[in-house]
């Protein structure tokens, strides 16, 4: 592949020369980097497989995509306010893991993130993972209301680690916004609450 003055030249089968001054020079996207909603350039196409290479005008990162799915994705759920480091970085991990429809490692990170909470909120490292969900229950982290999806959280997870079929789209979806109002309700209000209460 070699550019000249904004014409790419692909070689192989499926080659076509692209004028980045077409039509299909440029892809509506949300960024999977920067998570920005842009135009992006289209820097390359195979028109004949539906694949594109675009680069993001805001951050200049590369997204692929093919036949509609892209890759890197925009991360799936939203940022959460107050989290300690090693939470925030697991809900990072859990949420890319999502975005390239890695399914069944984001419930693995989710799960996982249930025993980085208990551990941040006080309880012993070195414990089982049932111990950390009784911690969070015992302690208040987990209320009643919340006890329900909170084992969705648990059971997929368990499911996840322990057996063999792959997760799906729809309950790892699922799995993560759960997660994610979970480490609202336990971080983000706290955090709200300490920037404005008295």
């Amino acid at each position: 592949m070699a550019g000249h003055g904004g014409i790419v030249h692909f070689s192989g089968p499926s080659s076509k020369n692209y004028d980045s001054s077409s039509q299909n020079a440029h892809y509506k996207l949300t960024c999977g980097h920067c998570e920005s909603s842009a135009v992006g350039a289209v820097v390359a196409a195979f028109f004949e497989e539906d694949v594109y290479w675009i680069r993001c005008p805001s951050c200049g990162g590369g997204t692929v995509v093919s036949n509609g799915n892209q890759f890197p994705g925009p991360k799936v759920g939203g940022d959460v306010l107050g989290l300690p480091s090693d939470v925030e970085q697991a809900y990072q991990e859990a949420r890319s893991c999502a975005a390239v429809n890695a399914y069944t490692a984001a419930e693995v990170m989710c799960r996982k993130i249930l025993m980085h909470v208990a551990v941040d909120k006080g309880a012993e490292s070195g414990k089982t993972f049932a111990f950390y969900l009784s911690y969070l229950s015992d302690k208040g982290y987990v209320t009643p209301p919340m006890g329900p999806w909170v084992d969705e959280i648990r059971k997929n997870g368990n499911i996840a680690v322990h057996e063999i079929p792959a997760t799906d789209q729809k309950r790892a979806l699922g799995t993560l916004i759960f997660t994610e109002q979970l480490l609202r309700m336990v971080y983000m209000m706290e955090s709200l609450a300490a920037r404005y209460t008295s």
